[in-house]
């Protein structure tokens, strides 16, 4: 009887002390933005890298950014497009080809974008810059996308033609 008292109380105190020190265990705080990122992410420095891409139709812009996050696979890719074998591949085959590389759906849809995937893929520092950008402060990334676009509108660069049109939206959707 004093055994199985004995055992009841070692079991119970190693349950508390296993199970209470994970509870205890916590996250850690979130670590501050480091003063490089958060210069990066000051509105004029926003400006200059978005710059290059903020014309682009958003579909395209959205995918480019979220390809940010993932620079190697965007390296492979781009040598996957500069592959002889792949570079003829076109429609359902591309499809399939593609279904075969485990990269992120946003890298997969720059393959129909060789130039984009080369521009990413020859600035790598500046795609990292941008993905980072992303994950930190994706208001900011895309008030800066904005912010360009209005420049442009102002200046007299960014018309409406027959085969492009715009829409302008305030941020309430009117």
């Amino acid at each position: 009887m004093k055994i199985t008292a004995v055992r009841t109380i070692v079991a119970a105190v190693s349950s508390v002390m296993l199970f209470g020190l994970a509870a205890l265990a916590q996250t850690p705080p979130l670590a501050p933005v480091p003063a490089q990122l958060a210069a990066a992410l000051a509105p004029a420095a926003l400006d200059q890298m978005l710059a290059p891409i903020a014309l682009y139709p958003d579909p395209l812009i959205a995918q480019i950014l979220m390809a940010a996050t993932y620079p190697l696979e965007i390296v492979e890719a781009h040598r996957w497009v500069q592959d002889p074998n792949q570079a003829a591949l076109a429609g359902d085959a591309l499809a399939a080809a593609l279904a075969n590389e485990s990269w992120d759906p946003s890298v997969k849809s720059l393959v129909a974008f060789p130039q984009v995937l080369a521009m990413m893929d020859g600035n790598l520092d500046w795609t990292e810059r941008l993905g980072d950008a992303l994950l930190a402060d994706q208001t900011a990334v895309s008030n800066a996308i904005q912010r360009l676009r209005q420049r442009a509108t102002a200046a007299g660069t960014l018309n409406t033609t027959q085969q492009e049109g715009r829409c302008q939206v305030s941020e309430r959707g009117r």
